[in-house]
């Protein structure tokens, strides 16, 4: 017993050094674990889509963006914005939206502004803009199909280029 309180004492000759080291190295780890939460929490990536109708694809895409970046821990702020406002969900496509749990009628229909695509980080066009908008990262799809013709086509498109956009985000922050 002696023998061991002497090798112990002989690495560790003062208690108050151990708890020092101690405190360092909670404090190491807070400082640590607190600069990965202000990393990973930093300011939320603010994502514009924006379709013909505002009915249709880019709510689809808001819905299905915010899902999965909820899932991932990625903090986005997204809206859906309509170029022409009008209802373009056919009850085909309502049944469907229905059946994979997406409810685009959560946040109303709205037309597009200045002030949207100005604070939009990324816009994403399922239709050709006004050549009035101007903003500097803008993402082209165009042809993604029709989700009233073409749902299950459609989907697979929508999701593949999220995915791959939310990849991109992660690796920016």
């Amino acid at each position: 017993m002696e023998r061991e309180r002497n090798i112990v004492t002989k690495f560790h000759p003062n208690p108050l050094h151990r708890r020092g080291f101690l405190i360092a190295s909670l404090l190491v780890t807070g400082l640590l674990a607190s600069s990965c939460e202000t990393h990973r929490t930093g300011k939320p990536t603010k994502i514009l889509f924006v379709c013909q109708a505002g009915t249709a694809k880019s709510p689809i895409a808001r819905e299905i963006l915010k899902r999965r970046a909820k899932e991932r821990g990625i903090r986005v702020d997204v809206l859906s914005r309509g170029i022409i406002v009008e209802d373009h969900v056919s009850p085909q496509l309502e049944a469907n939206l229905r059946a994979a749990g997406i409810d685009t009628a959560i946040e109303p229909a709205k037309k597009l502004t200045y002030s949207d695509w100005a604070t939009a980080d990324i816009l994403v066009n399922f239709n050709p803009l006004p050549a009035s908008v101007k903003t500097p990262d803008i993402r082209d799809w165009t042809d993604v199909p029709s989700v009233n013709d073409d749902y299950a086509n459609a989907m697979a498109v929508i999701k593949q280029r999220i995915d791959a956009l939310l990849n991109e985000i992660a690796n920016r922050k």
